[in-house]
């Protein structure tokens, strides 16, 4: 079912893609920036339906009550269990993490701005993800202009945030005015 309507979106709106490169990867963290609106997720989950990836998002499991939770995991929410663990609350990190070692295939998305609205610092929490996971982390955008996304480049978390993060940052500069509104998107400037 929403595979035919993420179909319908597709078309609807002209969008097209190009995403071979997550084809054949079982597990990874998917960042997708810039983040500035709702259509981003519209147009990508209808996408990935599209080739079959098992992209999922991280939601606390507090939201997934009645009714709610019944959408959420239908758009491909996860819900993550933060419940103490011999006293002491797992971290976000550590809880989505586990998450991804536990299913057989997963493309945890995350946006790494951590909102849609203006923000200058992006969140380095899908890096200690893919870090502890031991899963590649795949970059990709959404180009509003062209009204193409895209998914091309995979990177392994070294350990060296520094290296890493300007590496991401590079990928990024030239994507980052693409986003449904430019003026919403920056770059982190302590990597750029």
């Amino acid at each position: 079912m929403i595979r035919i309507i993420g179909k319908f979106i597709i078309w609807l709106y002209g969008w097209t893609y190009d995403i071979k490169a997550i084809r054949n990867i079982d597990k990874c963290v998917l960042i997708v920036a810039p983040h500035t609106s709702l259509w981003d997720l519209v147009i990508g989950k209808s996408v990935f339906e599209q080739e079959h990836v098992p992209v999922k998002f991280a939601i606390k499991k507090e939201a997934f009550y009645f009714p709610m939770g019944i959408f959420l995991k239908f758009i491909g929410g996860i819900p993550i269990d933060r419940t103490p663990n011999k006293g002491e609350r797992i971290s976000l990190v550590d809880a989505m993490a586990n998450t991804i070692k536990q299913e057989d295939k997963i493309c945890m998305t995350i946006t790494p701005e951590g909102s849609r609205s203006i923000t200058s610092k992006w969140r380095t929490g899908f890096y200690y993800v893919a870090l502890k996971a031991q899963v590649p982390i795949v970059l990709g955008y959404m180009n509003f202009r062209e009204k193409h996304a895209v998914i091309d480049t995979i990177m392994h978390p070294t350990g060296d945030l520094d290296a890493d993060m300007r590496f991401i940052m590079n990928y990024y500069r030239d994507k980052i005015e693409l986003g449904k509104y430019p003026r919403h998107s920056h770059l982190d400037e302590r990597w750029t």
